[in-house]
């Protein structure tokens, strides 16, 4: 099996050293999904805190194979307190 590196920025450089080995391109895919979800899910605050949040895998050569990216955009906006319908 191949092995693919999982590349974090989000402000900072947070490279995968060691990798992980998936059965194929596919595979790599759909960890690519499953890990940005997790590191999302545990570190939310980050996400609101960087321009763009982006996952990049690479083969076992360190040649970019494709890119996850994530934007959150503030639109300035302040919530009203309660629902002015009611």
């Amino acid at each position: 099996m191949p092995r693919y590196f999982f590349d974090i920025v989000d402000g900072e450089d947070l490279p995968d050293a060691q990798g992980s080995m998936h059965a194929d391109l596919a595979a790599a895919r759909v960890e690519a999904v499953r890990y940005a979800a997790e590191v999302l899910k545990e570190m939310p605050e980050r996400f609101w805190n960087c321009e763009q949040w982006t996952m990049s895998v690479y083969d076992y050569n360190r040649l970019p194979l494709f890119t996850l990216k994530f934007l959150a955009e503030d639109l300035g906006r302040i919530s009203p307190q309660a629902d002015p319908v009611s």
